[in-house]
């Protein structure tokens, strides 16, 4: 393989207009090993549901004038400890929780293939030298471990706020193996997926229909936002749907990408009885278990419309010719019991050598010294909890 020749240079610049953004994007989308998070649709959506007025940046990095990595930077000042103001930068998040809520997993720069690591200790390195009005940097859902590297090489320090693990399915490994997805997961998960499904064949057959068109995708979401509000407001919890902006930016997703493949929105039935719907990305092969909603009053016994619904769509999805099913980060037990293999995402934040970030360190060691939680300093780390179930 030859070897990149030519300086790399780093510009961070005013957001362009999404007419000039998006076919830049998208060219260096092609060149890329991206994942849906990384692509223009998932993007692209986002910067239209964004209030004009966000201090949103351009971070682009060029080899002998091609663009090699691209990514949007947002600017936000927050209160540390009610009194000290720390200037933070956020790699296509906003710092805002309200905002945030959409979570963004398998992250990082837009790059090409084989520019990962240099572009992204190049970027990191400008952004160091060239940049000093910020404090902090906080990177959301890092999804390669060479990419934490090349972020120390480039001088910053990372702390790691949170790791998660992200369990999946290698679909192209069954196909290969020419295996059952059931036969490969442990003995008591497939145990119960298999009692569940005997309950739910006594309301009729079981079946799996992928919505087929927007009207339709429109209508699965909207009976799965119905059993996810239902499930977290029993628990006394808000539930994503609640969210304005969620809801807009989804409704946003499915509009735009639904046509090009990009959207995959499935409901399981036993007879005319609804088991339960999953809202799924595809992209380039993997398809991304984003958001749930099940019936938890279908059945009195064997009730396990989770497990079922994601056995099937897992089969569907392998009969489709996919490579790979991710359940998304987070320990869920439900997702290491489906799960055959998973890797480590991190979230973590490059913090600048200042005076307070020195004391925070150092009262730290003195708090766990004494056997105090470090974590009554600040919030915990915006570790991104994926999507619920």
């Amino acid at each position: 393989m030859t070897e990149p020749s030519g300086r790399l240079t780093v510009t961070l610049s005013a957001l362009p207009p999404a007419d000039v953004l998006e076919p830049l994007w998208r060219e260096l989308e092609q060149r890329s090993d991206a994942s849906f998070f990384q692509t223009w649709h998932w993007i692209g959506t986002w910067l239209g549901c964004l209030h004009p007025g966000m201090a949103a940046e351009l971070l682009r990095v060029e080899r002998a004038g091609a663009v090699v990595g691209l990514g949007i930077v947002v600017r936000r000042t927050v209160r540390r400890h009610g009194w000290l103001r720390a200037r933070r930068l956020f790699l296509n998040t906003t710092g805002d929780p309200h905002l945030d809520e959409i979570t963004i997993e398998y992250n990082g720069l837009l790059c090409a293939h084989g520019e990962e690591t240099d572009t992204t200790e190049a970027a990191m390195g400008h952004l160091l030298s060239a940049h000093p009005d910020w404090d902090e940097f906080y990177l959301d859902g890092l999804h390669q471990s060479e990419l934490v590297e090349s972020l120390r090489l480039s001088g910053a320090r990372l702390h790691c706020t949170g790791r998660r693990r992200c369990f999946f399915v290698n679909l192209a490994g069954l196909r290969t193996q020419d295996r059952g997805y059931l036969e490969a997961i442990g003995s008591k998960t497939r145990h119960n997926i298999r009692r569940s499904i005997r309950e739910y064949e006594k309301l009729g057959a079981l079946r799996l229909d992928e919505a087929g068109s927007v009207a339709q995708a429109r209508s699965y979401l909207g009976r799965l936002r119905h059993f996810h509000q239902r499930y977290w407001e029993a628990k006394g919890m808000a539930g994503s749907f609640a969210n304005d902006f969620f809801r807009s930016f989804h409704d946003r997703l499915v509009e735009r990408a639904f046509d090009d493949g990009a959207i995959q929105v499935l409901r399981v039935t036993a007879g005319d009885t609804e088991v339960g719907y999953l809202y799924n990305f595809v992209h380039r092969g993997r398809v991304y278990n984003y958001q749930s909603g099940f019936d938890y009053e279908v059945s009195t016994t064997q009730n396990r419309p989770g497990l079922v619904s994601h056995a099937y769509a897992v089969g569907h999805n392998l009969g489709r010719g996919h490579a790979m099913y991710e359940f998304m980060a987070g320990d869920s037990e439900y997702k290491e019991s489906l799960g055959m293999d998973s890797r480590l995402m991190v979230w973590g934040v490059v913090r600048r050598e200042r005076w307070w970030v020195r004391l925070e360190e150092a009262l730290r060691v003195l708090l766990r010294r004494r056997g105090a939680p470090a974590t009554r300093l600040e919030k915990p780390g915006r570790e991104g909890e994926g999507a619920a179930s």
